[in-house]
């Protein structure tokens, strides 16, 4: 699929320059020059000592929906928008983007369940990205496959993902760790301390941290000693985690000009409240004919950043 500056470019937006400028002004990043072109300026901050600096990425319909009621695969969102297929193509570009920043890609186990029968990889379709990853600091051409598990029960035992070539990293619990060896019908490798994820993806390797119920907080922290300095998030369910425990930095968040209705949103599970709740500042906003494109900082407690 080819990728066109001259076919996805769009107006840009920065509603919050000098956060924006604060943000990244330590940054070892160069943005690379198709993502100039097309999104501006774009750098992360260094990662914190104790996590990678977490984004999450993904896209809404105008009602702010993941998926349709009858159909709930996320990219359908942007996909079906038949006003705006440029702008849909874009949409999918800056998750190649996303993924281009990234030494590693969240998936969740709900992801994986709505496509049964496909394997999941966060590869990049764009030669272009693929060739600036050496330019951000990346040594492979992809960022490693990770999946995120409450439990080990929660993740589809039989699903492709499981049995590709190079295997994804599983991240949940003690307990769900020794479930998934015991349940899954190929070797499994059990991690609870730092290690070169890069090695040996022919087995699949689960992060454990806490015992029954994964430690969100414990499994970023092993992601980091592991060498792991940045993580786009594209699981919604782990991205409203992540807020909710306050640990989630930013929001790629693009919207696409449909109306799904029904139920399909975040935090539909649990809330914040009116007393206590997070912050979205707009770092840079895009607009096409029927899509919008954000950067949203996330702000926690009572900052006034």
């Amino acid at each position: 699929m080819a990728f066109s500056v001259e076919e996805m470019g769009f107006p840009v937006h920065y509603p919050n320059p000098e956060l924006l400028s604060a943000l990244t002004a330590d940054s070892p990043m160069e943005t690379p020059e198709k993502v100039k072109a097309v999104l501006g300026e774009l750098k992360f901050p260094p990662a914190p000592a104790d996590r990678p600096y977490l984004y999450g990425c993904m896209v809404l319909s105008f009602d702010g929906k993941m998926g349709f009621p009858d159909n709930p695969e996320g990219t359908l969102i942007s996909k079906e928008n038949r006003r705006d297929p440029i702008g849909g193509k874009t949409d999918f570009w800056i998750m190649n983007v996303c993924r281009a920043y990234a030494d590693g890609v969240i998936l969740g186990t709900g992801t994986l369940k709505a496509r049964p029968s496909r394997a999941w990889r966060a590869d990049l379709a764009d030669p272009d990205l693929i060739a600036a990853r050496r330019g951000l600091g990346k040594q492979d051409a992809a960022p490693l496959n990770l999946i995120v598990s409450i439990d080990g029960r929660d993740v589809p035992l039989e699903h492709p993902t499981l049995k590709l070539p190079e295997r994804p990293v599983i991240l949940t619990s003690q307990v769900g760790g020794a479930w998934l060896r015991e349940h899954l019908d190929q070797p499994v490798r059990l991690i609870d301390s730092p290690c070169d994820l890069r090695e040996d993806q022919s087995v699949l390797r689960v992060l454990t941290a806490g015992e029954e119920v994964a430690d969100t907080a414990g499994l970023l922290s092993l992601l980091r000693r592991s060498g792991l300095s940045h993580v786009s998030v594209e699981a919604p369910g782990y991205i409203w985690q992540l807020i909710r425990e306050e640990l989630l930095d930013e929001y790629l968040l693009n919207y696409s000009g449909v109306m799904a209705g029904g139920n399909t949103a975040l935090g539909t599970w649990a809330g914040q409240t009116a007393e206590r709740h997070p912050h979205a500042l707009l770092l840079s906003v895009g607009w096409h004919r029927g899509f919008l494109y954000t950067r949203q900082k996330l702000i926690y407690g009572d900052s006034q950043a």
